[in-house]
């Protein structure tokens, strides 16, 4: 079973690499690197924060999503799967960018971005489509590039998921400004 599932895996790694186009290289590359343990979404919570002081509370949420997607993948399913990266199992497989040193499976890249978004869109809202395409396409340039196989990608989104869902546990931030309603409240009694 485990070999069949292997062998589709490997068919769609080759199919993806097939249909590479180098004017992508840079974008897929540029993405891959700004979304490194997952930089790119917590410096978005810094600065939705920064713009909109009443969400700093919810910034932790992103840190802690991040962060637990990053221990369970590098500390807890990469040693226990050891799976090789495609470019050491196939040494004939070009690599476009750095080459990592961790283990290939669940991708820690489609993991923290996924965790990062699932926080992300309780701390803005209204930018969710924005930030789901954007986490997407980090997903999919590791295996663009080269460095993971698209099942590595899959069970990274749904271990950054599951870290995300976890770490929010649906919670849904209200940003109200009733405290200048209580305030004036506060004031006609006085």
């Amino acid at each position: 079973m485990l070999e069949a599932i292997g062998r589709i895996d490997y068919t769609a790694f080759q199919w993806l690499r097939v249909h590479h186009y180098e004017s992508l290289d840079l974008l897929m590359a540029g993405l891959s690197d700004i979304a490194r343990g997952g930089s790119l979404w917590v410096a978005l919570a810094f600065l939705i924060a920064f713009l909109r002081p009443e969400r700093w509370r919810a910034v932790v949420q992103v840190v802690l999503a991040i962060g637990l997607a990053y221990l369970l993948t590098d500390y807890v399913a990469k040693p226990f799967f050891n799976r090789s990266r495609p470019f050491e199992s196939y040494a004939s497989e070009r690599v476009y960018g750095y080459k990592p040193t961790t283990r290939s499976f669940p991708s820690g890249h489609a993991a923290s971005a996924i965790a990062g978004v699932c926080a992300l869109v309780r701390l803005a809202p209204e930018a969710r489509s924005v930030f789901w395409i954007f986490a997407l396409l980090v997903a999919f340039s590791r295996v663009y590039l080269g460095v993971h196989y698209p099942a590595d990608v899959i069970a990274g989104g749904l271990l950054g998921l599951a870290s995300g869902e976890f770490v929010t546990g649906g919670t849904t931030w209200r940003f109200a400004h009733s405290t200048s309603h209580r305030n004036d409240a506060t004031t006609e009694r006085l």
